[in-house]
């Protein structure tokens, strides 16, 4: 044990006389939240956030259809709904110009008079569905036709999206369709009424038997993703743990260089003891490392108008999921720096991978906005199970049972990553390297 301690002091001393690596092993990741969060925010905000359309609405109608109608569109939460162009009550034309000039995305027209054709049309059919009862003489009601249906217009913008279009369309549709069923009923009662007397209505209006409930995977109201601070904040953290591959590989190269490994081999001290010793001094460097990136995320962000990240309740989780992301990291530096053989050699594979493993995890852009193809490869990047964790822990405020596989898969990458060094250094002798 103490030749270990006395690895681990040498270790220590190594690193704290490098003033210059250190700062950028813990300002370059907190930099980076800083600047990515100020650059994805507004964007960002756009393809998380259920964006609204703009809707410019002409009632022409001034009834039922009209009115409700408009009043549907500007309850449902995802349309901004206006009459005006300009200052000035929109009309048919000033509507089909405002679209074509791309100033609006979808106008909205509603007819004068089709809520009076509508109701006409309801009560003919009413009256010719009690004469086949026999509560009216068909001879009153069979000669009676149905008018044609009004039409309601709708501009759209070619460069609207087929989504939005899409759901336009379909609540325009179901808010007609209400108004339309609930004249029916309202219509039978009426004639009904006039046929019996004793009938008394019902005192409340048509409502709708079948209702929808929506229930997600995580048992909240609505799916949610993450925001800019709940992705940068982990992400970065992660990179720079994975990224401390350079100072780490370079310190092990270094040594072997220099004949320092040498000398160290010819005490009473395996390569095991050394590496970990090794493992040791720059786990506390990772530690440290997430610290100040949730400190960031948390204290510097809101001073840019970025909303703070809320870590929750799950402390453990979090402390559990920094220890194993470290030691991957560390057992993926410590397989690198055994095998390269120059500094050139551990400082490009060591560099490139990290950004390959850190662009297929998910770390630049989240796994839901990449291709299909790009989310099935993303489970490869022990980055990926990470940045999985991470997001079980802020953005679902998951314990410690959640983030097990994501903890079992890190802490296995790091054992099988000391294995192969060790069966490598076995088979090859690391002074002769």
């Amino acid at each position: 044990m103490f030749r270990f301690f006395s690895a681990v002091r040498k270790e220590y001393l190594l690193l704290s006389r490098d003033i210059a690596g250190i700062i950028i092993l813990f300002a370059m990741p907190m930099v980076l939240i800083v600047i990515m969060s100020l650059m994805q925010e507004t964007g960002w905000n756009a393809l998380a956030k259920e964006p609204k359309v703009n809707v410019l609405f002409v009632d022409n109608d001034h009834d039922s259809i009209g009115i409700n109608m408009g009043n549907g569109l500007r309850n449902s939460g995802y349309f901004n709904v206006t009459d005006s162009v300009y200052g000035k009550p929109a009309t048919v034309e000033s509507a089909r110009a405002a679209v074509k000039k791309g100033d609006y995305l979808i106008a909205v027209v509603v007819p004068e008079g089709v809520t009076k054709t509508l109701r006409g049309n309801v009560r003919i059919a009413v009256a010719k569905t009690l004469a086949g009862f026999g509560l009216i003489n068909p001879r009153l009601v069979n000669s009676l036709a149905q008018r044609g249906a009004d039409t309601i217009t709708l501009f759209f913008d070619p460069t609207i999206k087929k989504a939005f279009k899409g759901a336009v369309v379909s609540s325009i549709k179901e808010f007609n369709y209400r108004s339309e069923t609930g004249m029916i009923f309202r219509s039978f009662n009426q004639e009904i009424a006039k046929q019996f007397p004793d009938f008394k209505p019902p005192a409340t209006d048509y409502r709708e038997s079948l209702e929808f409930r929506e229930v997600f995977p995580n048992y909240k109201e609505e799916e949610e993703v993450p925001t800019t601070v709940q992705h940068n904040v982990p992400a970065w953290a992660i990179f720079a743990m994975f990224f401390i591959i350079i100072p780490l590989t370079g310190s092990m190269i270094k040594e072997r260089e220099e004949g320092s490994l040498s000398r160290l081999m010819s005490m009473p001290v395996s390569y095991i003891e050394l590496l970990l010793a090794k493992v040791s001094v720059y786990f506390i460097v990772c530690l440290f490392q997430t610290l100040l990136m949730i400190l960031s995320g948390i204290y510097i962000l809101p001073l840019f108008q970025i909303p703070p990240l809320v870590i929750g309740n799950h402390l453990a989780a979090i402390i559990a999921m920094t220890i194993v992301t470290a030691l991957a990291a560390l057992g993926y530096g410590i397989l690198v720096g055994s095998i390269a053989n120059t500094h050139q050699q551990a400082a490009a594979f060591g560099a490139v991978s990290i950004i390959i493993l850190a662009a297929i995890g998910g770390v630049w852009v989240p796994t839901y906005l990449m291709p299909r193809i790009m989310q099935h490869v993303a489970p490869v990047s022990p980055l990926n199970w990470g940045m999985t964790g991470f997001y079980n822990i802020f953005l679902r405020q998951a314990g410690i049972a959640a983030i097990l596989p994501s903890v079992l898969k890190l802490f296995s990458f790091f054992l099988v990553s000391v294995l192969i060094t060790y069966i490598y250094r076995k088979i090859k002798s690391p002074i002769n390297n």
